[in-house]
């Protein structure tokens, strides 16, 4: 039991690592004063990568045991973190691959796992997203320029490997018996499946689009770089705290009707709104979208568990994922 109230944190810190690299890499993607070699075209890979892989992820997590998949995935992703220096398609297919799987894992375990309040079992992993946004801007990013991309990739690189085993080390098998292949034909005529596949492709394809234009905002509005960075990573560490707050409310009820579902396309349409207000407003277009965006992850596992349970949770979620990071790449990915 002991291992189980502490497994939180393992599972937070491989978000954590996924994230850091992921968002820090898209967020100064298109800056052209932090330039970042070939990782335009290795975000594309990686975003296509993962879009697929993510639908393989979702059966083998919902059939194997989560500790065997993340030892797999780990190694995936340290090889591809290794790769970053030398190829984009090193990267993109290795760590997209990982990715996908990691992205699952840590959160499709604990719905799982536990049967009650499970927004706020996974709140502090939502809130490692944030937070290894901020560690890249803040640390990781001046790294990277300080110590150069073979010295810092190996040093992430050791950081993800012990992150997997950790977690590995802490992980009971969490198999549920029952899963079965019809589940496909279920879901492609369940109209609550479709709307929320389309909440994902919008959802994603939105974030990516307003976070891209945050730094050259400010940038754009003489505000020195460093105060920039500064003022994106601090948005991004109240979005983490955030989660608690969104986590518990979006477990709450209007007349007997929970408000999970309409609070996710809320917080669609707040970053939506954001965007056509960077140019002018950043300041306020940042912190509107802070609140907006810190919404949607624990709600979404929490919502497709509500509707379809936890055997196919994985699953489910992964089809999910699928349509989310092609709204990404559809919607963001004019590299």
């Amino acid at each position: 039991m002991k291992k189980l109230n502490l497994l939180w944190l393992p599972l937070s810190l491989s978000i954590f690592g996924i994230y850091a690299i992921q968002r820090g890499f898209a967020t100064f993607a298109k800056a052209a004063d932090f330039p970042i070699p070939h990782m335009k075209e290795a975000l594309a890979i990686y975003f296509t990568v993962m879009s697929l892989a993510v639908l393989i992820g979702g059966y083998l997590l919902d059939n194997r045991p989560t500790k065997e998949m993340y030892i797999y995935a780990t190694c995936l992703g340290v090889l591809g973190i290794i790769m970053v220096p030398y190829s984009p398609w090193g990267f993109g297919l290795l760590f997209g691959a990982s990715a996908a799987m990691l992205k699952l894992a840590p959160y499709s375990s604990p719905m799982k796992l536990f049967d009650k309040n499970e927004a706020m079992r996974i709140a502090p992993q939502s809130a490692a997203k944030n937070i290894g946004g901020a560690a890249f801007i803040l640390f990781l990013g001046g790294t990277l320029s300080a110590l150069g991309w073979i010295s810092s990739t190996l040093i992430l690189a050791v950081f993800f490997l012990a992150v997997g085993f950790a977690s590995y080390s802490m992980l009971p098998d969490d198999r549920i018996q029952g899963w079965k292949w019809d589940i496909f034909k279920k879901l492609s005529v369940d109209w609550k499946f479709w709307m929320i596949a389309l909440y994902f492709f919008i959802m994603c394809g939105v974030y990516y689009i307003a976070i891209s234009g945050f730094y050259p905002a400010l940038k754009g509005a003489g505000i020195d770089t460093t105060v920039a960075l500064t003022i994106i990573a601090v948005s991004y560490l109240f979005a983490g705290a955030l989660r608690f707050v969104v986590a518990w409310l979006g477990s709450q009820e209007i007349k007997g009707i929970k408000i999970r579902l309409p609070l996710l396309w809320i917080g669609t349409a707040g970053m939506a709104v954001s965007i056509p207000l960077t140019q002018t407003h950043p300041l306020i277009s940042l912190s509107l979208f802070t609140f907006m965006s810190a919404i949607h992850t624990p709600n979404y596992w929490a919502y497709c568990k509500e509707q379809w349970g936890p055997t196919y949770i994985s699953t489910v979620v992964s089809l999910g994922f699928f349509f989310m990071y092609l709204g990404a790449g559809v919607m963001y990915g004019q590299w």
